[in-house]
């Protein structure tokens, strides 16, 4: 292979800096074999980004327990006679070794088989530091999905109360005392003027009868 013997220029500083990252003297023939494979990486293409339906696809990733999602890298953890022993989802699989388990086939792969794995198995989720009884996982779950669902509903609004109903206004004639005492009144006036004719008639006809 040929070799370009036409100087090129480079600045001090970017040299020293390249023999400070490579550990060579920058002005030696030993950092020669390093600029090349620099210019060369340079060259090189860089791969291609990862599409965003597969990074999709791994932030998706994990194992769901009924009302419980486990995301890969949650760690499981059991014990049996005060001896732990561990799990960890990969993917969509609960793994404990090379064996891909359920949760119950976990809780128990030690012991009688009768154990109850919401409250045997504890739980680890990534980036978090505190380990989590799988049963108060599921508890806490359940109530925000109630929640969930509770507000979706439609609140019921009470029906108005009917208008109570118009009562008629029933008006009696009443006769008062005065009308009736008037009419009394009146009828005794006339009855006495009645009376005192009467008199006076027969007091004329007696006056008549001396006379003749």
């Amino acid at each position: 292979m040929g070799t370009v013997t036409f100087p090129y220029r480079l600045p001090n500083e970017l040299m020293e800096e390249f023999g400070a990252f490579t550990g060579m003297h920058w002005a030696g023939w030993q950092i020669e074999p390093a600029i090349c494979d620099a210019i060369r990486a340079y060259m090189r293409p860089q791969p291609a980004a990862q599409p965003q339906q597969a990074a999709a696809e791994v932030a998706d990733a994990g194992y769901q327990w009924k009302q419980v999602f486990l995301p890969e890298g949650t760690r499981l953890r059991a014990s049996f006679g005060r001896a732990p022993y561990h799990a960890v989802v990969r993917g969509n699989d609960i793994r404990c070794g090379e064996q891909a388990l359920s949760p119950s086939a976990f809780a128990n792969l030690k012991g009688s088989g009768n154990r109850n794995a919401w409250k045997a198995v504890w739980l680890l989720f990534p980036g978090s530091e505190q380990w989590v009884l799988a049963d108060t996982c599921r508890a806490q779950q359940k109530a925000v999905i109630a929640r969930l669902f509770g507000a979706a509903e439609p609140q019921q609004v009470p029906a108005p109360c009917p208008a109570p109903a118009k009562i008629p206004l029933v008006r009696t004639k009443q006769t008062g005392r005065s009308g009736a005492s008037g009419k009394t009144a009146k009828r005794g006036r006339g009855g006495k003027r009645g009376k005192h004719g009467k008199q006076h008639k027969q007091q004329k006809q007696h006056g008549r009868h001396a006379a003749a």
